[in-house]
């Protein structure tokens, strides 16, 4: 029993390092996004323009949010 409370306690860390990574993650990409669509509204760029940068940073988010599970994994293994 006492191994299996020890892992708990490292899952415990893991879990909450993963959720700080992903948040931080989701922060930034919210913030990224928030700018590119002020400059929409504010006719600083052009529709294509924005759809472009919106997928540009949706792909980087998603892979720092793949790179975070990744770690997650190993400090769960």
């Amino acid at each position: 029993m006492k191994g299996h409370t020890a892992l708990t306690v490292n899952m415990s860390k893991a879990d909450s390092q993963y959720i700080d990574d992903a948040l931080t993650i989701e922060d930034e990409y919210e913030s990224e996004l928030a700018a590119v669509q002020v400059q929409l509204t504010r006719y600083a760029m052009a529709p294509q323009e924005y759809a472009a940068r919106r997928a540009e940073i949706a792909a980087r988010a998603y892979l720092r949010l793949a790179e975070a599970h990744k770690r997650f994994l190993g400090r769960n293994n």
